[in-house]
């Protein structure tokens, strides 16, 4: 089993709803299409979306009615309240891996089948992934995906690594210590210093989608430093349907 876990943010903290919903609505059938079912998908969000097909009891809504963060700094805790919700509800679950995925960014269909087959791993990351602009053709391979892209690590938690309460407010220190809430940057690195290092997906992973203006991917002020961006000029192009079905990746 692997749960995929997508953090949405709030309608009155949106820019513009129907594109949030829009990206959601792509993501989430990118995770769905996965080739083997057994999978959960959970979303922590203030407002349901509404969402452009059914699906079944595999895809669970956990609703939550906390302030609507007005700034920067609320929003990436508002986010990481989202996070120990959904590490909640997968410690109720009984644990298992884990793929947190922004909810604008787009998986391969091939992650459930491969760590499905693959037990007994601390986890898994790809060697690299794609990197996408919203508006263009095509998109670039980005190494190290982990390192610039949220949505490339899968985690195996046991109970222990996730919470069994949500901490008092998003803004509360509670909870930050788990492993599911730390910057996505430093999961790899800290879980191979604990004696849990993650084992390669032969396969890239993960879309990482850019400029689509209104979710988490650039709540941070996230811009590609000056070594992605030599990194991206270096490589050569990759026409986007050459990976389109695979990844839910429609222009």
């Amino acid at each position: 089993m692997i749960y995929f876990g997508v953090t949405l943010r709030s309608k009155a903290a949106s820019k513009n709803w129907a594109h949030v919903v829009a990206d959601f609505n792509r993501t989430l059938y990118s995770i769905y299409r996965q080739t083997d079912p057994d999978f959960r998908v959970i979303v922590a969000c203030h407002d349901l979306p509404e969402l452009d097909r059914e699906y079944d009891e595999r895809v669970e809504f956990l609703q939550t009615d906390v302030p609507v963060p007005t700034t920067s700094l609320e929003m990436m805790q508002d986010k990481g309240y989202k996070l120990s919700m959904i590490g909640k509800r997968i410690r109720e679950l009984g644990g298992g891996y884990t793929m947190i995925v922004d909810a604008d960014d787009l998986v391969s269909n091939r992650i459930a089948a491969y760590v499905n087959a693959h037990p007994g791993k601390h986890g898994f990351v790809s060697r690299h992934g794609y990197i996408f602009n919203q508006g263009e053709t095509w998109c670039r391979k980005a190494l190290q995906p982990d390192q610039v892209c949220g949505s490339c690590l899968i985690v195996h938690y046991g109970a222990d690594d996730l919470p069994s309460v949500l901490p008092p407010a998003p803004s509360s220190p509670e909870g930050k210590d788990f492993i599911l809430r730390k910057p996505h940057p430093s999961i790899r690195p800290y879980l191979q210093e604990h004696g849990r290092p993650l084992s390669r997906i032969p396969f890239p992973t993960t879309v990482y989608m850019r400029n689509t203006g209104d979710n988490h991917s650039m709540l941070a002020g996230g811009r590609l430093g000056l070594k992605r961006r030599l990194e991206q000029a270096l490589h050569r192009k990759i026409a986007v349907e050459r990976i389109a079905d695979e990844f839910n990746l429609y222009l």
